[in-house]
């Protein structure tokens, strides 16, 4: 019988069942692990049982391929197979729909066929991990219980050795690619399945091939291949900085959060003028130099900004921006309790990272890192909300480009009619003259920040609210008072003339530390400020209102930020002292950044601990496979048949003296090396070696009868010749004979089949 042989081919549902179980393992980052196990774990087991129990169980697995094809037909396992699924997923992720908490109704058939058409777009319309509803997880069912089921008919009807890998194969680019953007990594299941298919490989391996070289030098080749692709297959050239494709971007959103209320943008100068209004209350860290944001405003049409509304559902997790994150300076973890806030926007310090907000439907701007509620926001809602901050470095900062960001650049240049508009015109000369003479990006937002602090303009909480072009330009020539509203938009649209990508930004300062350390946040805290996106770092926050008081006595100025530094701690270097050297510097040209040759280094540095572990690797697989080679043919020598044992004895005689001094050409026949042995041994050895020659060239040409006996006295006459060959004075040197079993044809010994190159 060619291909896997009886025990094989029922051994082989093992890999099997391990490679389903690693499909299911591979939606870690889709779902929390926790609550994929026990479905991934009874979709691998049950199918495997059941394709085993319509197959007659292992007594039939001794039947050949073409036989079993012909004597069981696939139906009956199919519809066992679909049965037992339906009963395993209504007993598990629809049980409340179940009669029985296991048996489907009618109606339940319905709901779980709908899940299962519905469950990837909800996946991809989600902010991974997806929350861990049934209607969702059913699609790990699907893949794993698909997975386990094919590969099993196809170990137990097909004689071929790979094929039964391929389902399970196919099945897991179904969480790989649903899983693009999802916390973690799925590098130890990737390296996971590629030692279950690698098992099934050696299971189903020809019979040909010995079975004990097979196992001893294939499972270590099987590993090290497996930890090689771990550990570069995330490195390498190009996959590192390569964002991987996401069919997010191709799938069509749910309508957009309807947003209810005012913006907190048109809402500033009402709080202002009652700044006593209690908003949310934050206990846990919270600097006086940080700020609460509460929404971000990206949409300029000339008459107002509009907030973000590409909100997607979460169960709490805020993905990682896709631009670029300047290091982390610390992070933090707060409790809020909101008061009289209202609307749907979830105070926040910096971009979060997770939510934990019970009773809530979540929903987070990816691009921004707001979050909002998926109703008005009522008081009392408490919730827990992870940050970091980053430490942003002027150093670094006043060498980067802008960020490409065509959407956020873009400005209405003309009126209803097709006319250019006579406001914008004007802001964008002051924007020119405000910063002129600097060169960089990063210099252009300082100065025109720094332009907008100065004087004539001042702070007002009474000023004329608005933003619009006309707004704008009565505030910057006319009046010259505004709030932050005004500051910070006007800041957003000149430095959009100068073709940097902005946005606005409104928030809420610390508040007042009240007792046990609970900053209580009120109405006249309120506070917007532009942002201004750079390569690499991503969105770095920009204060141009001026530092005067309100009647709450509260500060908008810009938060001193402690920047990286050398210096000592004692008198650390702020980043609004930084940026204030920077402002002032006249630059004929740009500098490299400092952190691109450091980074490159340390790529090259990698992949030379990565080339350098790779070549330890095959030096250590070699070296164990030229000391097994000869190891283990002589044990393939010792089976089989006396005619076989007596061959082998023979072969390793020649091996022996080939160790002697005795040269390896094919050409030698059986007589010249029993003549050689004759020459180079002692009696005692020498003399064993033309009978022993005689009986194999009967063997060879001959009808004579062998039985044990003589294998037993064959190997004897061996033992003898080596121990001989041992004691020999003038037998090549230790280096000799070591070279000698290093080369590949000793270590090709590992893997020769006992009936190769027989005599």
């Amino acid at each position: 019988m060619s291909g896997p042989g009886i025990h094989r081919r029922g051994w082989s549902l093992v890999a099997t069942t391990l490679a389903a179980l690693c499909v299911g393992l591979a939606f870690r980052r889709v779902f929390e692990s926790r609550e994929v196990l026990l479905v991934t774990v009874l979709s691998a087991i049950v199918p495997t049982f059941v394709v085993a129990a319509c197959s007659g169980g292992p007594k039939r697995f001794v039947v050949d391929a073409e036989q079993a094809r012909a004597t069981r037909p696939l139906w009956p396992s199919v519809v066992l197979s679909a049965l037992a699924w339906l009963l395993v997923v209504s007993g598990t992720l629809f049980r409340d729909r179940a009669v029985g908490y296991v048996v489907p109704t009618p109606g339940g058939v319905r709901d779980i066929g709908a899940a299962v058409v519905n469950a990837p777009k909800s996946i991809l319309t989600t902010v991974l991990p997806a929350p861990p509803d049934g209607e969702l997880l059913v699609l790990v069912s699907v893949c794993v219980w698909v997975a386990a089921f094919a590969s099993a008919e196809l170990a137990l009807r097909t004689a071929t050795v790979s094929l039964p890998a391929l389902p399970a194969l196919l099945a897991v680019v179904v969480p790989v690619v649903l899983g693009v953007g999802g916390p973690g990594s799925n590098v130890p299941v990737m390296i996971a399945m590629i030692g279950a298919i690698g098992l099934l490989l050696l299971i189903r391996a020809p019979q040909r091939r010995p079975p004990m070289g097979t196992a001893l030098v294939g499972a270590p080749i099987v590993v090290a291949l497996a930890c090689v692709a771990g550990l570069l297959g995330p490195d390498l050239p190009g996959t590192r900085d390569r964002r991987p494709p996401d069919l997010r971007d191709l799938v069509e959103l749910p309508p957009p959060q309807r947003l209810t209320g005012i913006s907190p943008l048109d809402r500033i100068s009402a709080w202002l003028m009652s700044p006593d209004q209690p908003m949310f209350s934050v206990d846990g860290p919270s600097a006086p130099d940080r700020y609460w944001r509460l929404t971000v405003l990206d949409r300029y049409d000339g008459s107002s900004w509009y907030p973000v509304r590409d909100l997607r559902a979460t169960a709490g997790r805020v993905p990682d921006s896709p631009d670029g994150r300047p290091a982390v300076l610390t992070s933090v973890v707060n409790h809020v309790t909101l008061r009289d806030l209202g609307d749907i926007w979830l105070p926040a310090s910096d971009r979060p990272t997770g939510v934990d907000a019970p009773g809530l439907r979540l929903r987070v701007d990816p691009v921004s890192g707001v979050i909002a509620s998926g109703s008005g926001l009522r008081s009392g809602t408490r919730y827990r909300i992870d940050a970091r901050i980053p430490a942003l470095d002027p150093d670094r900062l006043q060498y980067l480009p802008a960020a490409h960001d065509p959407a956020n650049t873009v400005l209405p240049e003309s009126d209803a009619v097709g006319r250019p508009i006579p406001a914008l015109e004007a802001l964008r000369a002051k924007a020119v003259l405000a910063t002129s003479g600097s060169t960089f990006p990063y210099q252009q937002a300082l100065r025109l920040a720094q332009w907008l602090r100065a004087s004539p303009h001042r702070y007002d909480i009474a000023a004329v609210p608005g933003h619009s072009y006309r707004n704008l330009q009565f505030f910057l020539e006319t009046s010259k008072e505004g709030t932050s509203e005004q500051f910070a938009t006007a800041f957003a649209v000149m430095a959009r003339t100068l073709n940097l990508p902005t946005r606005v930004v409104v928030g809420f300062s610390a508040g007042r530390e009240g007792a046990n350390g609970v900053h209580e946040v009120r109405s006249g805290d309120v506070l917007a400020w532009p942002e201004v996106e750079f390569e690499g770092v991503g969105w770095v926050p920009f204060f141009p209102t001026p530092g005067q008081a309100t009647d709450t006595g509260a500060h908008k100025q810009a938060p001193e930020q402690k920047a990286p530094t050398s210096s000592t701690p004692a008198k650390p270097i702020t980043r609004a002292e930084k940026d204030r050297q920077i402002a002032g510097q006249s630059r004929s040209g740009p500098a490299p950044d400092p952190a691109t040759p450091v980074r490159s280094h340390r790529e090259r540095t990698r992949w030379e601990l990565f080339a350098a572990a790779g070549a330890g690797v095959g030096v250590v697989g070699y070296l164990v496979s030229a000391w097994l080679g000869p190891v283990l043919a002589r044990r393939r020598r010792r089976r089989g048949g006396p005619r076989e044992q007596v061959i082998g004895a023979w072969r390793q005689i020649n091996e022996d003296l080939v160790g002697a001094g005795m040269r390896t050409s094919e050409s030698l026949t059986v007589g010249d090396v029993a003549d050689y042995g004759a020459t180079r041994l002692p009696s005692e050895a020498a003399d064993r070696l033309p009978g022993l020659a005689a009986l194999v060239n009967d063997i060879a040409y001959g009808e004579r009868t062998i039985d044990q006996a003589d294998a037993d006295a064959a190997w004897r006459d061996r033992a003898i010749v080596a121990g001989a060959v041992r004691r020999l004075d003038g037998r090549p040197r230790a280096h000799v004979r070591a070279g000698h079993r290093m080369r590949p044809s000793s270590v090709a010994l590992v893997f020769r089949s006992p009936d190769r190159g027989r005599e």
